[in-house]
């Protein structure tokens, strides 16, 4: 479904006293999902047209969108009234990965050209959203001892742009002990995980923890996974489970790392000041695992920080925890580092920070 929108692109021309205004529906951008249908693109002037070439994402060179010639290009076709009514377009049947990009026609008027522009961004769904407990979370058999603090993490994989995560209870939207977003994009895919932290209370019993992924590629909007909240009983008859041996050997985790979210805005490594910082520390293979200390150069940091979440496999435990950190201007030239500590040693990981306005 096409939503027009008008914003005037002016085009500058040497030599010409009355600049042609090209006018592009959509104006500007437009986001549209992989696979949509019959996704139309428009220029348009106010005189009538001596020509209109167009450069589509994808295609393997510009072409003359006309009513009166193909278009050379499979699953593209000619859109708009045509060029003695000012109007050129096209109609691209079936959106694809490689039609992300920017969208130009060029139109020639009295002998004098003109652009018009729209960046196309293609997004693509992620997969469902999942929820993972952290292994040092007692949960057999899917019960939950009251008081205990239970920490979560939601995962959304190989989303274009990545998903927008949040939490709820029983429908009602939770803020509290709620980590901050962390997301890695790579090849135009897009991981987003944020961590929760509840101490389980008995009126939660029964009740369900749901983590909410919005994406515009989604039907709907947005997909939902839950977690059911099931207390354990405390006083029970039955036979208890044996725990299997855990890892007891002393293990040195390897140097923990500091990774900056795809989000955040840089411009040649440096951070806008005024805007949140947003970092994970992780430690990998390590037994027990780490615990993480943080400071801006000797100034210990407590606040922003989400619970750490702890997974483990056969090498060890894998230790992550995100902060999130409003920069100032005078945070520029400070150091922000992440310390890692264990019996077997601490190590830190530092990140220098430059700032613009």
């Amino acid at each position: 479904m096409r939503i027009p929108v008008f914003v005037v692109v002016f085009s500058a021309v040497w030599g010409c006293s009355h600049a042609i205004q090209v006018i592009t529906e959509p104006s500007g951008k437009v986001t549209v999902a992989e696979g949509q249908k019959d996704v139309n693109l428009l220029c348009l002037v106010e005189e009538p047209m001596d020509f209109c070439i167009v450069k589509v994402p994808g295609a393997p060179a510009p072409f003359a969108a006309s009513d009166k010639l193909p278009a050379p290009v499979e699953g593209i076709k000619f859109y708009g009234l045509g060029w003695s009514k000012g109007s050129c377009g096209i109609t691209i049947d079936t959106i694809k990965p490689s039609h992300d990009g920017q969208f130009e026609c060029t139109v020639s008027v009295k002998g004098q050209t003109y652009k018009g522009q729209i960046d196309i961004a293609v997004s693509v769904a992620p997969e469902p959203p999942k929820i993972e407990l952290a292994s040092n979370v007692d949960s057999r058999n899917g019960e939950f001892e009251f008081g205990k603090k239970v920490t979560m993490k939601c995962v959304s994989r190989n989303g274009w742009p990545g998903a927008k995560l949040s939490w709820y209870l029983d429908g009602v939207k939770l803020t509290e002990d709620v980590g901050a977003e962390y997301s890695e994009t790579a090849n135009r895919r897009t991981n987003v995980e944020q961590i929760y932290r509840r101490a389980i209370a008995v009126e939660d019993n029964k009740k369900q923890v749901t983590c909410r992924a919005e994406h515009p590629a989604y039907p709907g909007g947005f997909m939902e996974t839950s977690l059911p909240i099931k207390l354990k009983k405390v006083y029970t008859n039955e036979k208890q489970e044996v725990k299997k041996e855990e890892l007891t050997e002393l293990i040195k985790p390897k140097a923990p790392k500091l990774t900056v979210s795809s989000e955040v805005a840089q411009r040649n490594g440096a951070f806008k000041a005024g805007s949140n910082l947003v970092v994970q520390c992780i430690s990998k293979d390590g037994n027990p695992p780490a615990g993480f200390l943080w400071f801006l150069n000797d100034q210990l940091i407590y606040e922003g920080l989400s619970a750490p979440f702890v997974s483990k496999n056969f090498r060890g435990n894998t230790v992550q925890q995100t902060l999130t950190y409003r920069l100032k201007p005078a945070d520029d030239g400070k150091v922000l580092i992440c310390k890692a500590r264990h019996p077997e040693g601490s190590e830190e990981t530092r990140l220098k920070i430059s700032t613009y306005n």
